[in-house]
């Protein structure tokens, strides 16, 4: 256990008091605690970086880091805020343990005090989170429960090898609405779906009734044309069917 370290008080590395002494070639049972010297009655068992005069590790600090960075990762996403929010709640947590710790060990402050700027920082970015997250369930439920329509094909045509679906669809709801429209091509006396489109229909007004069509190459005679569902507006563009 020798050591070039110069003799003097230095952060206990074992963390059982606030200083322990160096003697300048081994560390000694000489504490002090809150300005108090005593003499440690466990002795002395120095951990690997006690010849250098370092404090022992600082768990609290490190966790209360990594926390703050995994509460900012996680605090923006639809759902997964309320994981990055209890990472941003547990790295204030830490932080203050951590930061309160060094005072013993002499290590981790840094990373201490990192985390406890971290940890609100998170704490705004899960009101982003948040905000996304109920956008994000408004549009879904959009999707899903459409106002009110009937929609019907009206015709459904063979130009050699394109099959044309015309349809029409009147909003009986007492609001302008969006629409998306799924056609299954289906050949005939069947279950068997060839080709399947989605359309979407912008803003008809109430009482009002619009006419589309919908083309796809389809190289079979016996093809019919069927309005499987209607939808809202797809969320964000994406088919949830799909």
């Amino acid at each position: 256990m020798e050591s070039s370290t110069a003799g003097g008080w230095y952060p206990d590395p074992i963390a059982r008091f606030e200083l322990r002494y160096h003697n300048g070639s081994d560390w000694t049972a000489d504490v002090s605690s809150n300005g108090q010297r005593f003499v440690d009655p466990l002795g002395v068992q120095p951990g690997p970086n006690a010849h250098s005069g370092t404090g022992a590790r600082n768990g609290a600090a490190t966790a209360a880091l990594v926390l703050g960075i995994v509460g900012i990762g996680l605090g923006w996403l639809p759902f997964v805020v309320v994981l990055g929010a209890v990472a941003a709640l547990l790295a204030i947590v830490f932080g203050f343990v951590g930061r309160r710790r060094s005072n013993v060990t002499g290590t981790g402050r840094g990373f201490a005090i990192a985390a406890l700027v971290m940890g609100p920082i998170g704490l705004l970015v899960c009101i982003v989170g948040v905000v996304f997250t109920i956008t994000f369930v408004d549009a879904i439920d959009a999707y899903d429960n459409p106002a009110a329509s009937q929609a019907e094909i009206v015709g459904c045509e063979s130009d050699g090898t394109n099959r044309t679906a015309n349809f029409t669809i009147t909003n009986v709801d007492d609001v302008s609405a969006s629409y998306t429209v799924r056609i299954d091509f289906v050949r005939d006396g069947t279950d068997n779906v060839q080709r399947e489109a989605l359309v979407a229909v912008d803003e008809i007004a109430p009482g009002e009734t619009a006419r589309h069509s919908v083309s796809r190459r389809i190289e079979i005679d016996d093809v019919g044309c069927v309005i499987r569902a209607v939808h809202g507006p797809l969320p964000f563009g994406v088919d949830p069917g799909a």
